[in-house]
């Protein structure tokens, strides 16, 4: 009787195991890469990253933020990126920063873009150049592929360091190049 209840119980066990791995379905593999004036960088999202797609209260524009971090340091080798548009983002359409949008009618770019490198230092893209001679900013990007739960894309950004003064046009031009993601989403009804 106790063989055959210690049996039953290690049965049981076993079946319990082996269900719960069943209804679990594996979380993708997130990502982002890019390449900072050449020279490769890789890394795996954490669970912090994510594009956040929402509506802005009492206005048809449309907001997509991408936030691209791994590691526990939200200030080292992350990506923030901004959107702004009246219309719904279409795969397959490249979208960039000098196209503007106008907000309370004062022309702004339609994307920021910020990033902070290994060290910590912050450099960005957030000037329109029809409204700052000299600057340089830019920023594309486009989604390749989307569903309900991730999305997959591309995107280059001409940035500059945030802290440099002078000149716009003197600035050292820091390029972001071949840069791919892969992120889940959270869709935001307000």
């Amino acid at each position: 009787m106790k063989n055959f209840l210690t049996l039953i119980i290690f049965s049981f066990s076993i079946l319990i195991l082996t269900s719960c791995g069943k209804d679990e379905v594996p979380k993708p593999e997130y990502y982002y890469k890019f390449k900072v004036n050449g020279v490769q960088k890789e890394f795996k999202a954490s669970d912090d990253a994510s594009i956040f797609f929402t509506q802005d209260q009492g206005s048809t524009n449309r907001r997509t933020l991408f936030t691209m971090v791994s590691g526990t340091d939200p200030l080292k080798n992350t990506i923030v990126m901004s959107y702004r548009s009246p219309t719904s983002i279409v795969v397959g359409n490249t979208y960039q920063m000098q196209a503007p949008i106008i907000i309370g009618g004062v022309e702004n770019p339609s994307i920021l873009f910020f990033y902070f490198d290994e060290n910590g230092k912050e450099y960005g893209a957030s000037l329109l150049k029809s409204s700052n001679p000299g600057a340089n900013d830019n920023v594309f990007f486009s989604f390749t592929e989307f569903s309900n739960e991730n999305s997959k894309g591309n995107f280059e950004a001409v940035i500059f360091d945030l802290s440099a003064t002078g000149d716009l046009n003197r600035r050292e031009v820091v390029e972001i190049t071949e840069g791919e993601f892969f992120l889940p989403n959270f869709i935001s009804i307000l």
